[in-house]
Protein backbone atom coordinates (compact mmCIF):
# COMPACT_ATOMS: atom_id res chain seq x y z
CA UNK A 1 0.00 0.00 0.00
CA UNK A 2 1.65 3.70 -1.15
CA UNK A 3 -1.00 6.00 -0.57
CA UNK A 4 -4.73 5.36 0.94
CA UNK A 5 -7.49 6.98 3.19
CA UNK A 6 -8.03 5.26 6.99
CA UNK A 7 -11.53 5.90 8.95
CA UNK A 8 -12.27 3.73 12.07
CA UNK A 9 -15.65 1.82 11.87
CA UNK A 10 -17.33 0.04 15.29
CA UNK A 11 -20.49 -2.19 14.84
CA UNK A 12 -22.93 -2.38 17.53
CA UNK A 13 -23.28 -6.40 16.18
CA UNK A 14 -21.42 -9.32 14.30
CA UNK A 15 -24.52 -8.93 12.05
CA UNK A 16 -23.26 -5.26 11.11
CA UNK A 17 -19.91 -6.32 10.78
CA UNK A 18 -20.70 -8.85 8.04
CA UNK A 19 -23.04 -6.19 6.35
CA UNK A 20 -19.75 -4.28 5.93
CA UNK A 21 -17.22 -7.36 5.39
CA UNK A 22 -19.56 -8.61 2.08
CA UNK A 23 -19.51 -5.14 0.75
CA UNK A 24 -16.33 -4.51 0.46
CA UNK A 25 -15.12 -3.22 -2.80
CA UNK A 26 -11.37 -4.60 -4.15
CA UNK A 27 -9.92 -1.32 -3.48
CA UNK A 28 -11.17 -1.48 0.07
CA UNK A 29 -8.91 -4.02 2.84
CA UNK A 30 -9.55 -4.35 6.83
CA UNK A 31 -7.16 -3.56 9.77
CA UNK A 32 -7.53 -5.06 13.08
CA UNK A 33 -5.63 -2.33 15.16
CA UNK A 34 -6.77 1.37 15.46
CA UNK A 35 -4.83 4.14 14.43
CA UNK A 36 -2.68 5.90 17.09
CA UNK A 37 -3.87 9.28 16.22
CA UNK A 38 -7.23 10.73 14.50
CA UNK A 39 -9.64 7.83 13.74
CA UNK A 40 -9.46 9.07 9.93
CA UNK A 41 -6.94 10.26 7.69
CA UNK A 42 -4.17 9.65 5.26
CA UNK A 43 -2.34 6.48 4.75
CA UNK A 44 1.39 7.61 2.75
CA UNK A 45 5.11 5.75 2.89
CA UNK A 46 6.98 5.82 5.93
CA UNK A 47 9.62 8.08 4.01
CA UNK A 48 6.95 10.31 3.28
CA UNK A 49 5.92 10.68 6.13
CA UNK A 50 9.59 11.44 7.33
CA UNK A 51 9.88 14.09 5.02
CA UNK A 52 7.15 15.87 5.80
CA UNK A 53 7.56 19.43 7.90
CA UNK A 54 6.16 18.45 11.29
CA UNK A 55 3.15 20.94 10.59
CA UNK A 56 2.01 18.69 7.90
CA UNK A 57 1.77 15.78 9.22
CA UNK A 58 -1.49 15.78 11.23
CA UNK A 59 -3.98 13.09 9.71
CA UNK A 60 -1.49 11.48 8.15
CA UNK A 61 0.02 7.97 9.43
CA UNK A 62 1.98 5.40 7.87
CA UNK A 63 0.64 1.81 7.82
CA UNK A 64 3.33 0.58 10.28
CA UNK A 65 3.00 -0.64 13.84
CA UNK A 66 4.05 2.74 15.42
CA UNK A 67 1.02 3.95 14.17
CA UNK A 68 -1.49 1.23 14.71
CA UNK A 69 -2.49 -0.61 18.12
CA UNK A 70 -4.42 -3.28 19.39
CA UNK A 71 -7.24 -1.62 21.45
CA UNK A 72 -8.36 -2.04 24.69
CA UNK A 73 -11.91 -2.94 23.78
CA UNK A 74 -13.87 -4.92 21.70
CA UNK A 75 -12.23 -5.99 18.19
CA UNK A 76 -12.23 -8.90 15.72
CA UNK A 77 -9.73 -11.93 15.85
CA UNK A 78 -9.52 -13.37 12.12
CA UNK A 79 -8.55 -16.62 11.52
CA UNK A 80 -6.74 -16.94 8.51
CA UNK A 81 -6.94 -20.86 7.55
CA UNK A 82 -4.67 -21.49 4.46
CA UNK A 83 -4.62 -24.76 2.33
CA UNK A 84 -0.88 -26.18 1.82
CA UNK A 85 0.88 -25.16 -1.11
CA UNK A 86 0.57 -28.03 -3.00
CA UNK A 87 -2.63 -29.47 -0.77
CA UNK A 88 -6.26 -29.77 -0.43
CA UNK A 89 -8.10 -27.13 1.19
CA UNK A 90 -10.41 -28.16 4.59
CA UNK A 91 -13.65 -27.83 4.19
CA UNK A 92 -15.37 -24.83 5.52
CA UNK A 93 -17.34 -28.02 8.33
CA UNK A 94 -13.75 -29.20 9.30
CA UNK A 95 -12.21 -25.90 9.13
CA UNK A 96 -14.90 -24.87 12.28
CA UNK A 97 -14.72 -28.30 14.01
CA UNK A 98 -10.78 -27.99 14.19
CA UNK A 99 -11.08 -24.64 15.49
CA UNK A 100 -13.97 -25.66 18.34
CA UNK A 101 -11.79 -28.69 19.44
CA UNK A 102 -8.91 -27.29 19.73
CA UNK A 103 -10.55 -23.93 21.30
CA UNK A 104 -13.87 -25.32 23.22
CA UNK A 105 -14.37 -21.95 24.58
CA UNK A 106 -15.15 -21.12 21.01
CA UNK A 107 -18.09 -23.73 21.17
CA UNK A 108 -20.76 -20.84 22.13
CA UNK A 109 -19.44 -18.20 20.58
CA UNK A 110 -20.74 -16.29 17.64
CA UNK A 111 -18.62 -16.44 14.58
CA UNK A 112 -18.87 -15.74 10.78
CA UNK A 113 -17.18 -17.70 8.04
CA UNK A 114 -15.97 -16.19 4.76
CA UNK A 115 -13.74 -17.75 1.41
CA UNK A 116 -10.54 -15.32 0.80
CA UNK A 117 -10.45 -13.26 -2.32
CA UNK A 118 -8.67 -16.13 -3.71
CA UNK A 119 -12.33 -19.02 -3.98
CA UNK A 120 -14.89 -19.79 -6.11
CA UNK A 121 -13.58 -18.63 -9.45
CA UNK A 122 -15.65 -19.45 -12.74
CA UNK A 123 -16.05 -18.55 -15.99
CA UNK A 124 -19.17 -16.40 -16.92
CA UNK A 125 -20.46 -20.10 -17.92
CA UNK A 126 -20.53 -21.51 -15.10
CA UNK A 127 -17.13 -23.77 -15.00
CA UNK A 128 -14.93 -24.07 -12.01
CA UNK A 129 -12.11 -23.05 -12.28
CA UNK A 130 -11.31 -23.11 -8.55
CA UNK A 131 -13.11 -23.97 -6.08
CA UNK A 132 -12.55 -23.26 -2.07
CA UNK A 133 -8.86 -22.33 -1.16
CA UNK A 134 -8.08 -20.02 1.54
CA UNK A 135 -11.05 -18.86 4.24
CA UNK A 136 -11.52 -17.16 7.46
CA UNK A 137 -12.78 -17.23 10.92
CA UNK A 138 -14.07 -13.47 12.66
CA UNK A 139 -14.33 -13.84 16.38
CA UNK A 140 -15.63 -11.31 18.16
CA UNK A 141 -13.21 -10.51 21.08
CA UNK A 142 -14.17 -8.10 24.27
CA UNK A 143 -10.64 -7.24 24.89
CA UNK A 144 -8.52 -6.57 21.38
CA UNK A 145 -5.05 -6.30 23.00
CA UNK A 146 -5.82 -10.32 23.99
CA UNK A 147 -5.76 -11.01 20.17
CA UNK A 148 -1.94 -12.10 20.13
CA UNK A 149 -2.20 -14.07 22.89
CA UNK A 150 -5.43 -15.70 21.78
CA UNK A 151 -3.42 -16.35 18.63
CA UNK A 152 -0.29 -18.25 20.67
CA UNK A 153 -2.85 -20.30 22.57
CA UNK A 154 -4.72 -21.33 19.48
CA UNK A 155 -1.52 -22.50 17.80
CA UNK A 156 -0.18 -24.02 21.14
CA UNK A 157 -2.89 -25.59 21.12
CA UNK A 158 -3.27 -26.92 16.99
CA UNK A 159 0.34 -27.90 17.61
CA UNK A 160 -0.78 -30.15 20.97
CA UNK A 161 -3.69 -31.92 18.78
CA UNK A 162 -1.99 -33.06 15.90
CA UNK A 163 -2.23 -30.25 13.50
CA UNK A 164 1.40 -29.07 13.13
CA UNK A 165 3.44 -29.60 10.26
CA UNK A 166 7.17 -28.81 9.26
CA UNK A 167 7.98 -27.59 6.12
CA UNK A 168 11.96 -27.01 5.00
CA UNK A 169 12.10 -24.17 2.78
CA UNK A 170 14.27 -23.85 -0.68
CA UNK A 171 16.89 -22.20 1.39
CA UNK A 172 16.75 -25.12 4.20
CA UNK A 173 15.05 -23.08 7.22
CA UNK A 174 12.71 -25.26 9.07
CA UNK A 175 9.55 -23.25 9.16
CA UNK A 176 6.49 -24.59 11.76
CA UNK A 177 2.98 -24.58 10.01
CA UNK A 178 -0.11 -25.17 11.08
CA UNK A 179 -3.73 -24.70 9.62
CA UNK A 180 -4.23 -21.45 10.54
CA UNK A 181 -1.47 -18.11 9.53
CA UNK A 182 0.36 -16.93 12.70
CA UNK A 183 2.19 -14.33 10.95
CA UNK A 184 -1.18 -11.73 10.78
CA UNK A 185 -1.46 -10.85 14.32
CA UNK A 186 0.08 -7.39 14.07
CA UNK A 187 -1.74 -4.09 14.45
CA UNK A 188 -1.53 -2.47 10.79
CA UNK A 189 -1.79 -5.61 8.44
CA UNK A 190 -4.18 -5.76 6.44
CA UNK A 191 -6.77 -8.25 5.34
CA UNK A 192 -7.37 -8.17 2.36
CA UNK A 193 -11.08 -9.52 2.59
CA UNK A 194 -12.40 -7.78 -0.19
CA UNK A 195 -13.73 -10.12 -3.38
CA UNK A 196 -11.14 -10.79 -6.38
CA UNK A 197 -10.97 -7.86 -9.37
CA UNK A 198 -11.62 -9.91 -12.11
CA UNK A 199 -11.37 -10.25 -16.02
CA UNK A 200 -13.86 -10.16 -18.95
CA UNK A 201 -15.48 -13.77 -18.83
CA UNK A 202 -14.13 -14.48 -15.28
CA UNK A 203 -16.95 -14.36 -12.29
CA UNK A 204 -16.50 -14.63 -8.84
CA UNK A 205 -19.02 -16.85 -6.47
CA UNK A 206 -18.55 -16.52 -2.96
CA UNK A 207 -22.02 -15.96 -1.62
CA UNK A 208 -22.05 -13.63 1.91
CA UNK A 209 -20.32 -14.11 4.84
CA UNK A 210 -21.83 -16.78 6.75
CA UNK A 211 -22.95 -16.99 10.83
CA UNK A 212 -21.80 -19.98 12.02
Amino acid sequence: MVRGTYAVRAFETLAEFSEMLGALRTNEALVYGIPTGPAAGLVVTKSELAAMPEAKREKHIARSNDHFEWSDGPGIFMIDIDPPKDGPALSKERAIEIVRKVAPEMNQMPMLWYPSSSSFIYTDDGRELRGLRGQRLYVPVANARKIPDLADALWERAWAAGHGSIIVSKAGQILKRTFFDKCVYQPSRLDFAAGASTGQGIIQKRGKPELV
